[in-house]
């Protein structure tokens, strides 16, 4: 009896020894399954799910490499997997070789070498150590341990043709354009031949594409209506530009959201969120799900509303590509890291213009105190997204316009 005592007591040490020792909440998120994105899309590996090996993030090679458009072959007389940017894959760069005791593999004809974790094949799938194996094809790899998120993006960098090259500022200067050089992005800006100008009560205006409103007008406008407003009109404006959005109608939009940046509403203006991103009139638990995006760069704080931004600047990209998700079915710009939280819960494509945004973006879209349905307030140019235009935008164009 003494003895099974004892046994007892020495069981009960050894578990409180374990939990002390943080083995088992490792053993519990061992088997959390692991959310893999590609480029801001969630992709499904199927039964193929990513692990963690020696603190190593193991996931499918074919699901993440189709996922980044790359063609993917099996070598099974060299015991290789070929992964090429081009179709079909260029096999005379890859060196003759025979079936080895590892699998190798090779991208556009070069070797990819993964870290200390070799390749494994579970259940007919390569998996493969993340980081090095993508970072080693040129692509931005980042692994979310408080969301067990896998985000994989598409590299900046793109193969250049020197003969093709010509003088920048006296070629396009030449056409007409407009030129400018941003040195603290070190991007070059070429501007098309002045547009037509704006007509108001024109409603058919995209999201996608170049602004009309300048930087002077938009500021005039921030100014008369809240002088103490923040300044953000450039960087909608150069955001804008670089996703192929409508900057000056975003900005005029975030206007709208914010009040003028006086906000009054549920959020707070240390968030830098200027559209309520996740503002649901739910306050957030801190346990949200970031779906894909950047956890250095966006979080959410328990008894608060909607998203929190690191930045303004992060706060008006992450506005953008909400624009971004709902006007088009493109992914994301080349080298560009996904921060909406609600990227992608957006149906993509689905508001291709400004007045789409009505009962999408915004429910119900309309004042329920003046119209009796959304289609009554269409009709009658009156909902969401006709206002960002009437209300904001055209207030900024100059009186010639109208």
């Amino acid at each position: 009896m003494k003895n099974k005592s004892f046994l007892y007591t020495l069981l009960l040490a050894l578990l409180f020894c374990l939990a002390g020792s943080g083995l088992f909440s490792a053993l519990a998120a061992e088997t959390q399954p692991v959310k893999i994105f590609v480029d801001g899309r969630q992709v499904d590996p199927g039964e193929a799910a990513p692990f963690i090996k020696n603190d190593r993030v193991m996931v499918p090679l074919r699901v993440i490499s189709e996922g980044l458009g790359l063609k993917v072959d099996w070598d099974p007389e060299n015991y290789r997997v070929l992964i090429s940017s081009s179709s079909p894959a260029n096999l005379s760069l890859l060196p003759a070789g025979g079936k080895g005791q590892f699998v190798q593999i090779y991208f556009d004809g070069r070797e990819i070498k993964p870290d200390d974790v070799l390749p494994v094949i579970i259940n007919d799938r390569t998996m493969v150590p993340l980081r090095s194996t993508f970072e080693g094809m040129g692509m931005k790899v980042d692994w979310d341990p408080a969301n067990y998120q896998v985000i994989v993006m598409t590299s900046q960098a793109l193969p250049v043709d020197f003969s093709t090259m010509v003088p920048l500022r006296s070629t396009f200067e030449g056409m007409d354009m407009k030129v400018d050089w941003d040195d603290t992005n070190h991007q070059v800006i070429v501007i098309d031949s002045p547009q037509p100008a704006a007509v108001k009560n024109d409603y058919e205006i995209s999201i996608m594409g170049d602004s009309t409103a300048t930087a002077e007008q938009l500021k005039a406008l921030l100014q008369e209506n809240n002088p103490l407003a923040p300044d953000l009109v450039e960087l909608y404006l150069q955001m804008g530009r670089e996703y192929g959005v409508r900057g000056d109608i975003a900005f005029c939009q975030a206007a709208k959201e914010t009040g003028w940046w006086k906000f009054g509403g549920l959020a707070m203006p240390e968030q830098n969120n200027y559209c309520g991103l996740s503002v649901t009139g739910k306050a957030a638990t801190a346990t949200e799900d970031l779906r894909g995006a950047n956890p250095q760069k966006v979080r959410f704080i328990e008894g608060k509303h909607g998203a929190f931004f690191d930045s303004p600047a992060s706060g008006v990209e992450a506005h953008i590509q909400h624009l971004y998700a709902y006007a088009t079915t493109a992914p994301l710009p080349a080298g560009k890291e996904l921060l909406d939280p609600r990227f992608i819960l957006v149906k993509r494509g689905c508001a291709p213009r400004w007045l789409d945004l009505g009962g999408k973006w915004a429910t119900p879209g309309f004042d329920r105190n003046k119209y009796g349905s959304f289609d009554e307030a269409f009709a009658a140019a009156d909902t969401y997204g006709h206002s960002i235009l009437t209300n904001y935008y055209w207030k900024a164009l100059p009186a010639a316009t109208i």
